[in-house]
């Protein structure tokens, strides 16, 4: 009677650690769309630039005098509009590292309010990317 009663006891743990991985599993976004009704061809949904990806990556740009920045080969003009954009990446994903790459040409105090905009918008995780070295 008593080796019964512990795997009923081992199995109620079983069932209860692996139920509580079924909220954070049905809370992920998915791609895959059921077929509406009387259909046999899935609807498919574009993702957005956004949903999309592994890591933020931030190309710091010397235009002249001015800095323009690249946020995962999308243009932005301003600093403003590089923090609402980062605002939104951090939204879906806060998690993804953010990569900084800068110009040779850009001066330090760009790279460092790029690094704060990054910072502001939630990031935890930012990183710098080296220059590739000539063989």
């Amino acid at each position: 009677m008593t080796p019964m009663i512990d795997v009923v006891f081992l199995l109620l743990v079983f069932f209860i650690w692996t139920a509580s991985f079924q909220i954070p599993e049905q809370s992920l976004s998915s791609s895959i769309a059921a077929p509406p009704v009387g259909q046999g061809a899935a609807v498919e949904t574009p993702l957005a630039a956004e949903d999309d990806f592994d890591q933020v990556v931030v190309r710091v740009l010397a235009d002249g005098d001015a800095v323009r920045w690249r946020v995962n080969d999308q243009p932005v003009d301003n600093r403003r509009q590089l923090r609402s954009r980062l605002a939104a990446i951090a939204a879906v994903r806060r998690t993804a590292p953010v990569v900084l790459h800068p110009d040779s040409d850009v001066p330090l105090g760009a790279v460092i309010a790029t690094y704060d905009v990054a910072r502001l918008a939630g990031f935890a995780s930012i990183q710098f990317a080296t220059p590739a070295e000539a063989p």
